[in-house]
């Protein structure tokens, strides 16, 4: 039995999709848990709207964040397998069930994730959103080897997990407030022993540029946490991060970085290179804006309050 946990908060841009890519699942799942961060814009009324599709759970997580979100949604869920699926993801139909076929016939796989097919959602089309599905780690994720293939670390907008596995790791960790929730659990789930794999069933995200600067600055906060966290498997002070954050915050230093994506742009991507010098500009603000954020994070202490 599949349990499905969708995490929103004011998501009604997407929800009905991410939906209704759970509704023509095959299997669909058994049950779904919906972890909503306090919604103001019909996210939840459209969410009603499937209650006879799902045996449909309805929770609030207090503002407390991803982890804790996650956390408290698998463990209100039943089912042997629980995929953990972003309210901006459409799952593909076969997902669901080539996940947990593959999880049933090998024991020592502790989850399984499809890749993730970024597309633009609707009154997309700017700059920062066309960088949204053509940025370099989309174009190297799709690349990467399925199953029996193992991958360092899963993200969790549509991944079936062991139960079995979640619980003998002790869940998601309420620590990672803003992200990097996946990582960690990868990370845990590595060390418990299990293995980690993808297999080639892409999922369509619906991405926006609504939320960049944001989305990114708090993503760089993450790392100053799950260094802490895992310093040996995520140390932060390594000579490429010394390297990286100089280049990034030092603005003379910054047409050199800019000059590393372009080529890499053009040479792992494949892209032309007008295109190659405006994901190439974007990627050096994204670093920017991690990099800051990370920098704050270390500030304030290393871990959120």
């Amino acid at each position: 039995m599949i349990s499905a946990v969708v995490l929103t908060k004011n998501s009604s841009r997407t929800i009905r999709e991410c939906l209704g890519g759970l509704e023509r699942a095959d299997p669909r799942p058994s049950e779904l848990v919906v972890v909503d961060g306090g919604s103001t814009d019909g996210t939840l009324e459209i969410v009603r709207e499937f209650s006879g599709a799902f045996r449909l759970k309805v929770l609030y997580d207090g503002g407390l964040g991803y982890g804790y979100a996650r956390d408290i949604g698998w463990r209100a869920s039943s089912g042997e397998h629980v995929a953990m699926i972003d309210s901006d993801v459409v799952v593909a139909p076969d997902f669901l069930g080539r996940a947990a076929d593959l999880l049933g016939r090998d024991p020592g796989l502790g989850a399984v994730g499809g890749k993730l097919r970024p597309e633009l959602g609707p009154g997309e089309g700017g700059l920062i959103s066309r960088f949204q599905v053509r940025n370099l780690s989309i174009i190297l994720h799709q690349r990467e080897r399925p199953y029996p293939a193992t991958v360092p670390g899963l993200h969790t907008a549509c991944t079936v997990f062991r139960r079995r596995a979640l619980e003998e790791v002790g869940g998601f960790s309420h620590r990672f407030a803003l992200a990097k929730e996946d990582s960690d659990i990868s990370l845990r789930l590595m060390k418990r022993g299990y293995r980690l794999s993808l297999i080639d069933s892409f999922c369509r995200h619906l991405e926006t540029g609504r939320r960049f600067a944001r989305t990114n600055f708090k993503y760089g906060r993450s790392y100053a946490v799950i260094s802490r966290e895992h310093p040996d498997a995520a140390p932060l002070w390594t000579p490429r991060n010394i390297a990286m954050t100089a280049a990034t915050l030092i603005p003379a230093l910054q047409p050199l970085l800019l000059g590393w994506y372009f080529r890499r742009y053009i040479r792992s991507a494949g892209l032309p290179p007008m295109e190659a010098l405006e994901m190439s500009s974007v990627e050096v603000l994204r670093q920017f804006l991690r990099y800051s954020g990370m920098i704050h994070q270390l500030i304030r202490g290393g871990y959120y309050r």
